[in-house]
């Protein structure tokens, strides 16, 4: 999957069920606070969802570590050594050191040769996420201006991008195992701190595992120096052709299926979104999150997380879908070096921080929605022509 400087927004946003989005109302008669430095967003960003991919880690008994929803889909565990071992590859990449351990040939699947247990993959986990954070404090917003090779392609990013990029992979794989939790009837951590203390949460989002090693395709040639508008606009392509191929490969007889419709026993997945419901709320949430930067009305039934009642077709759906992206696109067209760090209508955060927090979510739910196709026998199109 692809990806600089990611920051996480504090918005109501639950892994699939799913609280609304917060009305910009709240906030409107509230001086906003001052941007922080980029590497304190940026960490925020890792420690986010690198102790949410812990605390899943330490959560999920051991004996059900093996656990996949599918015979060809990585299990429980080995998401996690995934994870861990690219985010090593890219922190190497950005350090120009060696840092962490090697894994062997197959360097973003360690062996479970090697890490046999829970407590050996936990360890490396956690050594991963502490690792990084204290990466991203020595460097700096100075380290994050950097350009360094991305390991798997012959081109030059930012160290922001390869910040974004490992963050947002992540939360990819940590979707998928938020659905192997409610497969074994068990509720995810961050949910149950959900529903202890009534409050919102950040989302989540996963890889579909059978897409090599969920990482972009090597490139031929060098590509000129990104400005922030073009690789916000990379980024918003990249998830945008994935989620609309996917919503595409759902037959619209399947658009209202959700987990539940299976009745998986020992699952727990009553009152998760169904399939279309996936697809409205991506496109709500854009049209909310990109609308701050470029300063669009949106209608109100745009608004409370799952988009308008009124959508019922798959073209419908799928056109209010293309429609958000479109306005991704003009948000990032109008970010500079000079303008991405002020705040953004109505908000405290800055307008980069509203457009990356945008591709973020979107991945969360496209893995949603990878889990939803295979459910149903279909190979999500990213996938297709690799190991299928």
């Amino acid at each position: 999957m692809k990806r600089s400087s990611l920051v996480l927004l504090a918005i109501a946003l639950l892994a699939i069920a799913g609280a609304p989005l917060l009305s910009r109302g709240q906030s409107q008669n509230q001086a906003p606070l001052p941007a922080r430095f980029r590497a304190e967003e940026t960490l925020q960003a890792w420690n986010d969802i690198g102790n949410k991919l812990v605390a899943m880690a330490e959560d999920f008994p051991e004996d059900k570590y093996d656990f996949k929803l599918q015979k060809d889909q990585r299990t429980f565990a080995q998401n996690l050594l995934h994870i861990a071992a690219v985010d090593y590859d890219l922190m190497r990449s950005a350090s120009g050191s060696n840092i962490g351990p090697e894994f062997g040939k197959n360097k973003h699947n360690p062996s479970q040769d090697v890490y046999k247990t829970k407590a050996d993959v936990v360890k490396l986990i956690q050594q991963a996420v502490a690792d990084g954070a204290k990466l991203i404090e020595q460097q700096g917003d100075a380290g994050l201006d950097k350009t360094t090779k991305l390991p798997w392609a012959n081109k030059l990013v930012h160290n922001s991008y390869t910040w974004n990029y490992a963050i947002e992979h992540s939360a990819e794989h940590y979707g998928q195992l938020v659905v192997y939790y409610r497969a074994n009837n068990l509720v995810p951590p961050d949910s149950r701190r959900h529903a202890q203390q009534s409050q919102p949460l950040p989302a989540a989002r996963a890889v579909d595992p059978k897409a090599a090693d969920g990482v972009p395709p090597a490139q031929s040639s060098e590509l000129p120096p990104p400005t922030i508008a073009s690789t916000i606009d990379r980024q918003i392509s990249m998830i945008e052709k994935q989620i609309v191929d996917a919503a595409e490969a759902m037959p619209e007889d399947k658009f209202n299926f959700s987990p539940a419709n299976l009745d998986i026993p020992g699952s727990d997945y009553n009152g998760v979104r169904t399939f279309a419901v996936e697809v409205k709320h991506i496109a709500a949430s854009n049209y909310f999150l990109w609308s701050t930067i470029t300063g669009d009305q949106i209608p109100e039934n745009f608004r409370g997380g799952n988009g308008p009642e009124n959508l019922k077709t798959k073209s419908d759906i799928i056109r209010f879908l293309k429609d958000s992206f479109a306005l991704g696109h003009k948000a990032a067209a109008t970010l500079t070096t000079e303008n991405m760090l002020q705040s953004a209508e109505h908000s405290k955060s800055s307008r980069l921080h509203f457009a990356t927090f945008a591709v973020e979510h979107a991945y969360d739910h496209y893995g949603q929605m990878v889990e939803y196709l295979r459910m149903n026998g279909i190979v999500p199109p990213a996938s297709r022509g690799k190991s299928d």
